[in-house]
């Protein structure tokens, strides 16, 4: 048996039905396992040779040769003789004898592809990794299995399938593949580097947005809107001038800018600077408003001041008294000269125009004005208009318009507003009194001031206790000013040129301090009236009774602290007497630092949120007056996302002991006395002694 050639065809065996049925097979069946007869089933794969192909690329279609006839078996030797020792022997030699050779040859759908081993061998070494692995598979294998037709049949009679021969053929694939020939690895190191820059490249983009992203949305704001600013009355502040004749003067406010720099201060706001007719005792008697009055120097030492408030990165406010200055807007306003030009031209044109012809009238109408260009001409040479044009040349950023009320219902007053804006352009900014909105009449005036007025000065009497001032803040909190962001924002003021001093109205330590804080805790741009800082009271001087009216103006303290690298005396002035009996010394406060402290608070926190909360449809300010009781105020600022301030006051004349906690459980003291500051605050059991004042920085 192993001296027989085998055919390098390949072989399907089929068992006759005479050897299924005899005694012996049926043993050897049966002795088999379950798992065995399960494993027979499967198939027996075998390689077999590669066969020639008849054309090129063909489809893949695997091809299955059953053997139509079954094989013959001879009838020597026996099959009874399978039982005995040599009866496996036996049975190979009877399916190896009466085996046919399968004719494997191709048809003309054969899609094998011809290629011999030692051939294949070779050329397989040198292709791609991709190639070898596809050549890998083209393979025919041969196996065993059921006869579908036969087991059908047999089946039926409870007998086992015969086996047939079936060729399991997977094609070769072709070599002219465009992917075989490509350079892989250089492919591979390309999409990796490519896959690592662009994962960098995502990281360096996140990481930048997150560096470059604004740590706080705060809203923009321009220069006026939050500031500090500081009213000073000039003849009052600092005699600087070498003649030292007692009266403030401008070379004196320019050395006291550091000192103005150092508290926070941005706007610079001067009362009064025009001639005027026994200044300063009645500084209001303006005879002229483009000229400096010499008591406080010359045209040159305001354009060094100016020049100097800029160096510093603060800004000049200049008041217009505009009020009794001028009467109405109307065309009396205009200078003479001006008058006496227009009215000679009325005069010709009432003379020509009866007789000239229209080709007249076409000549001389770019000579003579028309009613239109009178109007225009007036408004470009009258007196308030001409300063505005001027003291905005000289670098003057804002103004504020003294007695506007005043005219609020002339009839001109919305095209004389406007045309006062224009002449400003962008960067500085118009100031009026609240009492000139509230005044205006028409729908037509107050649009006007809604939308050309950048300020709008409200003063906050304390005269009346915290009840009265709660109801002054809530007025103007829900008032129409909170009702658009663009309308005009609000100068809260405590004090100025025509009040009382608040030290002399309270009468009470810190009072003028505390007040002040209160203003700069209030959404809007604060303002300090000069000394209000300090707490100085009002001139002591019963033998100037006729200057009732301007013992608010007493000159302001100075001390050595304040004259630090400010290049200014330690007083007011060297000459002995001032023009104004000198004031009893401010009363003395441990919240000396409070107003600088609470400036910087300002800058790091919005000064207003328009439209913050909405309340019965209605917008506020992030801002509220909590309690008003027992002389004790308390007012909180909300933030989006961060802590909110606490501000609590005493003005009364007696300590206060509360119990708050049913507003706020505690929190952090930034502004205070210095022997308080830094500490933590608890609302259960809060002491506060009379004139004190604190802001505390909530708890999350």
């Amino acid at each position: 048996m192993n001296n027989k050639q085998k055919n390098e065809s390949l072989m399907s065996v089929v068992l006759p039905q005479e050897f299924s049925n005899s005694q012996s097979s049926k043993n050897l069946i049966n002795s088999q396992q379950p798992q065995d007869e399960e494993t027979s089933d499967c198939p027996l794969l075998t390689p077999s040779p590669t066969i020639r192909v008849v054309r090129k690329i063909p489809e893949m279609i695997p091809v299955f040769n059953h053997i139509e006839s079954p094989l013959e078996i001879p009838a020597s030797p026996s099959s009874e003789n399978i039982n005995s020792e040599d009866g496996l022997n036996v049975f190979m030699n009877i399916v190896n004898s009466s085996s046919k050779p399968l004719h494997d040859e191709p048809s003309s759908r054969d899609p094998m592809v011809e290629s011999t081993s030692s051939s294949s061998n070779s050329s397989i070494k040198n292709e791609p990794v991709c190639t070898q692995l596809l050549t890998q598979l083209n393979e025919a294998y041969q196996h065993l299995a059921p006869d579908a037709q036969a087991l059908f049949y047999n089946q039926e009679n409870g007998g086992k399938p015969p086996l047939v021969g079936i060729q399991l053929v997977v094609p070769k694939p072709p070599k002219n593949y465009i992917f075989t020939k490509w350079n892989w690895p250089l492919i591979r190191k390309t999409c990796f580097w490519s896959m690592i820059s662009i994962f960098i490249g995502c990281v360096a983009l996140v990481i930048g947005v997150i560096i470059t992203m604004p740590r706080r949305c705060d809203p923009e704001v321009e220069w006026w809107q939050g500031s500090l600013f500081y009213e000073i009355f000039p003849g009052s502040y600092q005699d600087g001038m070498a003649i030292n004749d007692g009266i403030g003067d401008l070379p004196g406010i320019t050395k006291r800018l550091d000192y103005l720099q150092k508290l926070g201060v941005k706007g610079v706001r001067l009362n009064s600077i025009f001639p005027a007719d026994h200044y300063p005792e009645y500084y209001y008697n303006v005879t002229s408003l483009m000229d400096v009055n010499p008591i406080l120097g010359q045209m040159n030492d305001f354009d060094e001041l100016i020049q100097e408030i800029h160096k510093r990165n603060m800004t000049l406010i200049l008041d217009i008294p505009l009020y009794p200055f001028v009467k109405n807007l109307d065309l009396a306003n205009i200078n003479n000269d001006t008058s006496q030009i227009l009215k000679q031209r009325r005069e010709i044109l009432s003379e020509l125009l009866p007789t000239m012809t229209p080709s007249s009238l076409e000549m001389v109408g770019g000579i003579l004005p028309t009613t239109t260009n009178f109007e225009t001409e007036i408004e470009e040479n009258d007196d308030i208009s001409s300063a505005i044009r001027f003291w905005s040349k000289k670098g003057v950023d804002g103004f504020y318009l003294k007695g506007l009320e005043n005219f609020v219902n002339e009839k001109s007053f919305p095209n004389k507003l406007r045309y006062w804006k224009s002449i400003l352009g962008m960067g500085r900014i118009l100031i009026c009194s609240i009492k000139t909105l509230t005044d205006a009449t028409s729908v037509l005036a107050k649009n006007a001031i809604l939308n050309r007025i950048d300020l709008i000065d409200v003063h906050i009497s304390v005269a009346n206790g915290t009840n009265n001032i709660r109801d002054q803040i809530n007025n103007i909190l829900d008032g129409i000013l909170f009702e658009k962001s663009g309308y005009p924002w609000v100068h809260w003021s405590i004090g100025n040129v025509d009040t009382k001093r608040v030290t002399s109205t309270l009468n009470v330590n810190n009072a003028s301090v505390a007040v002040v804080l209160m203003t700069m805790m209030l959404p809007g741009t604060p303002s300090i009236f000069y000394g209000d800082e300090k707490g100085i009271l009002e001139c002591d001087c019963p033998e100037h009774a006729d200057l009732e009216h301007v013992h608010n103006l007493t000159p302001m303290h100075w001390d050595k602290s304040d004259a630090i690298n400010s290049g200014a005396n330690e007083k007011f002035s060297s000459y002995q007497i001032p023009w104004l009996s000198k004031s009893n010394d401010p009363i003395e406060t441990n919240l000396r630092d409070a107003i600088s402290n609470m400036t910087s608070i300002r800058k790091e926190t919005p000064t207003i949120y328009v439209k913050s909360v909405i309340n019965n449809n209605k917008p506020k300010a992030n801002c509220d007056v909590r309690y008003t009781k027992d002389e004790l105020i308390v007012i909180e600022r909300r933030y989006r996302r961060r802590n909110s301030y606490v501000f609590v006051a005493n003005l009364g004349k007696i300590s206060q002991m509360k119990d708050l906690s049913n507003l706020y459980y505690g929190g952090h003291m930034v502004i205070g006395p210095k022997h308080k500051f830094g500490e933590n605050v608890y609302f259960k059991q809060l002491s506060i002694p009379p004139g004190e004042a604190f802001v505390i920085k909530l708890d999350k």
